[in-house]
């Protein structure tokens, strides 16, 4: 069996080192998706410090529905609000105009599926860096995994090394932020970063 991890929107660096140490990765989509994680909020950095950007989801079958049947909700304009603080953070970063448009075409998508949508933004993040990693999904919920990263939580762990940041010069580096974040500072050269 492949390591097993949770899907995330745009998940912080530490958690693409972490994928970046395997040719295959399996993502858990048929647990129950837990409340306040990273599989549909972000940490991006701020003129006032971290910043985390939650999409809203719906759960048609309440607490109990699984990963694979969670719906993002449009009902608020979440992307626009997310794309607004991505320019106001990072409209600076050396790499920002590179990436603009893909990131904003991700954004403004409207994948109906929570694992559809972070699937595509994990696979973009991969090609941008170079890392081939075949990307598949559970058929079923298993309690335990010999590899088993679905409980590592993303938001916490600091990643490996450390990269210029937007706001570098106002505060101390920021080790958990997305991966975002890697991408407008450090263009491609941030592949570095992750493996």
């Amino acid at each position: 069996m492949h390591p097993v991890f949770p899907i995330a929107y745009f998940g912080s660096v530490r958690y693409f080192q972490d994928l970046a140490r395997f040719k295959q990765v399996v993502f858990e989509s048929a647990d129950h998706l837990p409340k306040q994680t990273f599989r549909n909020r972000m940490v991006i950095l701020g003129s006032q410090g971290p910043q985390i950007l939650t999409m809203p989801l719906e759960k048609p079958s309440g607490s109990k529905t699984a990963t694979k049947d969670v719906l993002v909700s449009y009902q608020q304009n979440w992307p626009l609000i997310h794309w607004r603080a991505l320019k106001t953070s990072y409209a600076s970063a050396p790499y920002f105009e590179h990436y603009a448009l893909d990131i904003e075409k991700i954004l403004f998508k409207k994948q109906r599926f929570l694992v559809d949508f972070d699937l595509e933004i994990t696979r973009f993040i991969l090609d941008v860096y170079q890392l081939p990693i075949d990307l598949s999904f559970t058929e079923e919920y298993e309690a335990f995994y010999p590899e088993d990263y679905r409980n590592s939580d993303y938001e916490t762990l600091e990643m490996d090394g450390e990269y210029n940041q937007v706001l570098f010069h106002q505060k101390q580096f920021n080790p958990q932020v997305s991966v975002l974040d890697l991408l407008f500072c450090e263009g491609p050269i941030g592949r570095k970063q992750i493996i």
